[in-house]
């Protein structure tokens, strides 16, 4: 669907372009020190859990600052009812088309986090052939 049909009244949503792209930056300080964990095989508890536990702050910071397009969602929806009443099927796919849209960049990092989670407990998991201390809590 052309982004041309989006609605471009004000949304009010917060730039965080900046506090995103500090985020990304630590994400990728933290991919090299798994790449470095990864190739020397060094992985140990300590290790594994230093690394989970700064990912995961990540992760949380990038989730906290993705809250405020949450509180769009109804106020979205009920812009594009509003802007094409007579086709509602319409008006949902735009809304969700551009809720998606909003939620983007937050997501690509978020993903980046959870991939990153995924393949330290597999690198975990390859060396001892059982799962990682903190997956016992």
């Amino acid at each position: 669907m052309p982004e041309d049909q989006f609605i471009t009244t004000e949304l009010n949503l917060a730039n965080h372009s900046n506090e995103l792209s500090i985020a990304e930056e630590h994400i990728d300080k933290l991919k090299n020190r798994f790449k470095i964990i990864e190739d020397e095989d060094s992985i140990n508890d300590r290790k594994h859990n230093i690394l989970y536990e700064e990912i995961v702050r990540v992760l949380d910071y990038i989730g906290r600052l993705s809250t405020s397009p949450f509180t769009l969602e109804s106020k979205l929806e009920e812009m594009y009812l509003l802007k094409y009443p007579h086709s509602p099927k319409l008006a949902k796919q735009l809304w969700l088309e551009h809720y998606e849209k909003i939620h983007h960049p937050y997501n690509i990092l978020k993903n980046r986090c959870h991939r990153m989670l995924e393949d330290l407990d597999k690198l975990y998991q390859k060396k001892f052939g059982k799962n990682p201390p903190n997956w016992n809590i």
